[in-house]
């Protein structure tokens, strides 16, 4: 569905904004611009969005092919080559450009830990983030790491019994921020970044893909679908209010229930244009350029720190502000050059691959 494409461009969006342009902003609330970066501090949680796709479409593909004899061999191989040659390509560059000198790298971790998806576990332990074209690999992480024991968790769960098990993960990960916070308190990346206390997310994303192919939740979708409006008026006045408290990946107050919050909302998003399918929602999502974007949303993630932010560290320093319609400009190319590489990256590597893996059947 176009719309679902539009939602992954929606949540890199967030992501370029949050890396590209937020953080470039002056701070404070003297002039309009340190209002906008206020307003905009919560744009990190376009990951929260992709985690909730990426358990709503991993979800529907595991659902559908649960008795297939090969279910794991094949769902392994076709995310494989999905997945690992441009991310080992990217590790490449970004280590290349360190050892060049090319790149003000500051804090790393061991080559090791990016290329066996132990980003996050390492900023778990850690107090600062590292690099960002290398520090936004912990999401890919929990990816990674949710992928490797969900074929198994759906084959082995009887179907009706998947939507508890989805809302018992849930209600478990929250449990899990909650006693970090008490127990750990000097940890708070951890209840970020660690795939178990992040699971929510992914779950409600399974519940989502499951509901839309059972009967007896189309009454729901129905409802959802005829007061769209309502529900969305709903899920931006969540964003709006935790957006006001100024809350940071980690901070105490999103273990309690900005990140349960943040989930059960992105996962009713899911659900209205998966299952609802209001037609204006779905014509606002189905814009072509968000469309677009979504579709090559895995290379800009991965690049956008090397490229974007890379070239406007090159031209504009390491210090650059964003407070000029020149820096404006700078950032607009940045993301479009960014763009323009994944369109490349597509064709030429992506495409052939992800053709390669779909010649092997469930």
């Amino acid at each position: 569905m176009a719309p679902l494409d539009g939602l992954r461009g929606l949540a890199i969006a967030l992501v370029l904004w949050h890396h590209l342009v937020e953080s470039a902003l002056p701070p404070g609330r003297g002039s309009w611009l340190g209002w906008v970066r206020a307003g905009t501090s919560l744009s990190w949680c376009g990951v929260d969005l992709f985690f909730v796709l990426s358990g709503y479409f991993i979800g529907g593909i595991l659902i559908d092919r649960r008795s297939s004899p090969r279910l794991a061999r094949i769902f392994y191989l076709r995310r494989a080559v999905r997945i690992l040659p441009l991310y080992y390509v990217t590790l490449a560059a970004a280590f290349a450009g360190i050892a060049a000198g090319l790149a003000g790298a500051g804090h790393l971790f061991p080559a090791w830990v990016y290329g066996l998806f132990l980003t996050n576990f390492a900023l778990a332990a850690s107090p600062v983030w590292d690099w960002l074209p290398l520090s936004a690999l912990w999401s890919i992480a929990v990816e990674e790491q949710f992928y490797l024991i969900a074929p198994w968790v759906v084959r082995s769960i009887a179907p009706a019994q998947l939507p508890w098990f989805a809302a018992g993960l849930a209600l478990l990960a929250w449990a899990a921020r909650v006693t970090l916070v008490l127990v750990f308190p000097g940890h708070p990346l951890a209840a970020h970044v660690l795939m178990p206390l992040r699971m929510d997310t992914l779950a409600l994303g399974v519940l989502v893909a499951w509901a839309v192919r059972h009967a007896p939740a189309q009454p729901f979708f129905a409802a959802l679908s005829a007061h769209w409006q309502a529900s969305l008026a709903g899920i931006g006045l969540v964003i709006a209010l935790l957006t006001v408290q100024g809350l940071q990946q980690g901070d105490p107050k999103l273990c309690l229930y900005g990140y349960t919050l943040l989930a059960t909302g992105f996962a009713l998003l899911v659900a209205l244009v998966a299952g609802g399918r209001p037609a204006g929602l779905n014509r606002l999502f189905a814009f072509r350029p968000l469309v677009h974007l979504g579709r090559h949303s895995y290379f800009v993630y991965l690049w956008h720190g090397l490229i974007g932010a890379g070239l406007i560290r090159g031209l504009a320093g390491e210090h650059f502000v964003l407070h000029t319609p020149a820096g404006a400009t700078l950032v607009a190319g940045a993301v479009a050059v960014t763009w323009g590489a994944a369109i490349l990256s597509w064709k030429l590597l992506e495409s052939p691959l992800v053709a390669l893996g779909q010649r092997h059947a469930y």
